[in-house]
């Protein structure tokens, strides 16, 4: 799987954001939601045109969620980094996620790594893994 990251974001009017980066099975745009930008992974074909396999939220800086994009290996790492929530259930799963394991460690819902605990009070996750 390659991935093309934009050199500029490109208008998306369907999903009223910008696309950062597309590889072979998912097109990578920043919408606005809320108090947030939602980075989200939509799929390629007729799937795409109603829904998305993941999405993180991004504080509301556009330039941070395309540096955090740009600095992303989709084919290897299996999330981008610099988000603070993960509203989607499925985690997303990069195809060569191997040759990074340090990188792919278990991340809560807000993006941090378990091993390292969650800057949020209560996170659910680490509820979870409590001894």
């Amino acid at each position: 799987m390659t991935v093309q990251h934009h050199p500029e974001p490109i208008l998306d009017e369907h999903w009223e954001g910008y696309e950062l980066a597309v590889d072979d099975t998912h097109r990578y745009l920043w919408i606005w939601q809320g108090f947030n930008i939602r980075l989200i992974a939509v799929p390629h074909g007729e799937a795409g045109q109603w829904g998305y396999d993941h999405a993180w939220c991004y504080p509301r800086d556009p330039e941070a969620v395309q540096e955090a994009v740009d600095e992303w290996h989709p084919d290897i790492e299996d999330e981008p980094s610099g988000w603070h929530k993960r509203p989607t259930a499925s985690v997303r799963r990069a195809p060569r996620r191997d040759e990074a394991p340090s990188y792919n460690r278990p991340r809560c819902v807000h993006g941090c790594y378990l091993h390292d605990g969650c800057r949020t009070i209560n996170c659910p996750d680490l509820e979870r893994t409590a001894p």
